[in-house]
């Protein structure tokens, strides 16, 4: 069929068929363009609202909702009973320790201030901020803490008021951690130019109760990022504080983001928790314990430690005086954040005469009824050692010279066991190394004494001078005598648990070495029940159980005059029952004031302590008691 049609210029007679496929034909080209636009759109929504929203989002906010998204939240540390949940918050038998909450950064936009003088007055009065120099006058009535604090006051209102001037300035923080109830106020200002955003705050909620063991964490530089400093909170700082995100982009000649250029963005991955052996109901009442006697004496400072023999678990750790890690910056000496526990040694005294004994009993030099002529005294290179009672107590056992704390019992097992031997089971019982609990900032104590010639330096080093160990090797050393003659390596973190409860690491028990033998394990372990029975350290005593234990009264050396003065350091290391001892614990006190032996200081601590671990346990009471 042929269609004439007619144009102005001339006429041309066309195919109808060949002019329906050139309409079709363009009619496809129209459609494939609108499909790619449309496909283009799609995808470029999809790559914005879906693939990379959290970075357009965070784009959108301003600039400190953009800095919230790159800065994680710390993880928690928890004392824990039972792990396997999907909640952890919610979980009755997971306390933290340390734990977030909630606060506020303060942050004011200068080029929106309409009224710089009413916005720094109506802060000040808020924050108890000083608007002056203090006179001289002031200076000299008040104290020198007070005097500071009011310099501080001063600066940080000057401080201010230079940020409020920055006309052009989009962005000024003026203030981290501010309280719920204080933002409340600032909200019924209705003025624009001061704004806020949500911010983590670690807390403490046992407060003072084991804070050398979990330090603190740091004051929130600019950057917004929490740092652990001392204790847990530091050793464990990375796994604590996970991983900051970023962003990267392009900006324009204002400084804002330029949506389409190169851009990068991630988001913050939290930290991990930390659950710890620590028994939350023991190390309260241990830690507390301990605060009231070395108060009571008088004590420059103490320690006390609890290990399950068993496994290596510590129960409570504790050193006094201790601090609240809430308030750390109001504490002016620095020491008061070290954990003695682990990083101090010391000459432990008699304490060390149970190693000793176990030494002898393990190599059948001697039996828990043999024994020697005691003279009250041993004579060395121009040096004379006597008993603490100062009396020739003539023939005596191996039980009785642990119930009379002899030294002459003690030199008397060492020389039979010689110094080579000696050293030999003090490195096997752990001292003069680390334990490797973990923590950071182990002491290896000091074993030096033994390499030097002469049998003084064995005699000495028999009870417990001459050589320094550190609270945690000594507690691991009596444990492994309870736990029939196996060392076992002490550990305080059970396992670290992501947000959700899920389990990504998990500590079991490691035994480390035999050190002698069951059988001199059980023999020395009902020694030492008959020194809490029969000896000195009656006030360790625990109606109804068989206690063992052993104090120590050890001479402080004098490192500048050399020899030693008449302060002392006291120490009391017990376990009980005596069949399946559940704890063995130690307590220290340097320097009491008060008191002259170990058995009127730290024995009446263990008791203490000890009676509320068992009744705790719920252990049945020793038929024979």
């Amino acid at each position: 069929m042929q269609v004439l049609i007619k144009t102005k210029q001339t006429h041309q007679i066309y195919n109808l068929q060949d002019f329906e496929k050139k309409i079709k034909w363009r009619l496809n080209v129209i459609f494939l363009i609108f499909f790619v636009v449309g496909f283009v759109v799609i995808w470029r929504l999809f790559i914005l609202q879906i693939k990379e929203r959290n970075y357009y989002s965070a784009m959108a906010s301003d600039q400190h909702e953009i800095f919230q998204k790159l800065n994680p939240e710390r993880g928690k540390i928890y004392v824990a009973n039972d792990l396997f949940v999907s909640n952890i918050d919610n979980n009755p038998n997971l306390y933290p320790l340390a734990t977030n909450l909630n606060k506020y950064l303060l942050f004011v936009v200068p080029k929106e201030i309409e009224n710089k003088e009413l916005v720094l007055q109506k802060l000040s009065d808020l924050f108890n901020l000083r608007r002056q120099a203090l006179s001289v006058e002031e200076k000299t009535i008040l104290s020198s803490e007070k005097t500071a604090e009011e310099e501080d006051s001063w600066a940080l209102y000057q401080e201010w008021s230079e940020k409020l001037t920055k006309k052009d300035d989009p962005y000024e923080p003026l203030k981290h951690l501010v309280d719920e109830n204080q933002i409340d106020e600032i909200k019924k200002w209705g003025i624009k130019a001061l704004r806020w955003s949500k911010e983590k705050a670690r807390f403490y909620p046992e407060k003072n109760i084991g804070s050398t063991l979990l330090g603190f964490v740091g004051k929130q530089a600019e950057s917004g990022v929490l740092k652990g400093y001392y204790g847990l909170e530091s050793c464990y700082d990375k796994v604590l504080a996970g991983e900051s995100g970023f962003v990267r982009s392009e900006l324009d000649n204002t400084g804002r983001w330029i949506a389409l250029a190169g851009q990068d963005f991630r988001e913050a991955e939290d930290g991990q928790n930390i659950v710890l052996t620590i028994d939350r109901a023991i190390q309260f009442i241990a830690c507390d314990e301990l605060n009231k006697a070395v108060k009571e004496h008088q004590a420059e400072k103490g320690s006390l430690i609890i290990m399950e023999p068993s496994t290596g678990k510590i129960l409570a750790m504790c050193t006094s005086p201790d601090f609240d890690p809430n308030e750390y910056n109001k504490i002016k000496d620095l020491s008061l954040f070290n954990n003695t526990n682990i990083t101090e040694s010391y000459e432990s005294g008699s304490v060390y005469k149970t190693i000793t004994m176990a030494m002898g009993l393990n190599m059948g030099l001697v039996t828990p009824f043999s024994g020697y002529n005691d003279t009250g005294e041993f004579k060395s290179s121009g040096f004379t050692i006597k008993n603490s009672d100062l009396k020739a107590n003539g023939w005596q056992t191996m039980t009785q010279v642990l119930e009379k704390s002899l030294n002459t019992g003690a030199i008397y097992v060492a020389q039979k066991v010689g110094k080579e031997n000696f050293k030999k089971y003090s490195q096997d019982f752990g001292f003069g190394q680390k334990t490797d609990i973990d923590l950071c900032g182990e002491s290896i104590g000091n074993m030096s004494s033994l390499e030097k010639k002469g049998e003084i330096y064995l005699a000495t080093g028999s009870f417990g001078q001459g050589i320094t160990a550190t609270p945690i090797q000594l507690v691991r050393a009596y444990s492994a005598i309870v736990n029939e003659g196996k060392l076992m390596k002490p550990y305080l973190i059970d396992s670290i648990i992501d947000k959700t409860g899920k389990i990504l690491q998990k500590k079991e028990p490691q035994m480390e070495r035999q050190v002698i033998s069951a059988e001199s394990a059980r023999l020395l372990s009902s020694m030492l029940v008959s020194v809490v029975t029969n000896g000195h350290t009656k006030r360790a005593a625990i109606a109804g159980y068989q206690v063992g234990g052993k104090t120590g009264t050890a001479q402080i050396h004098d490192a500048q005059n050399g020899g030693y003065g008449n302060e002392t350091m006291h120490t009391f290391i017990g376990f009980a029952p005596l069949e399946k001892p559940r704890f063995v614990m130690l307590v220290k006190m340097d320097k009491p004031k008060d008191v002259q032996y170990a058995e009127g200081s730290v024995a009446p601590v263990f008791s203490t302590v000890g009676k509320f671990i068992l009744d705790y346990y719920n252990v049945p009471k020793d038929a024979k008691n």
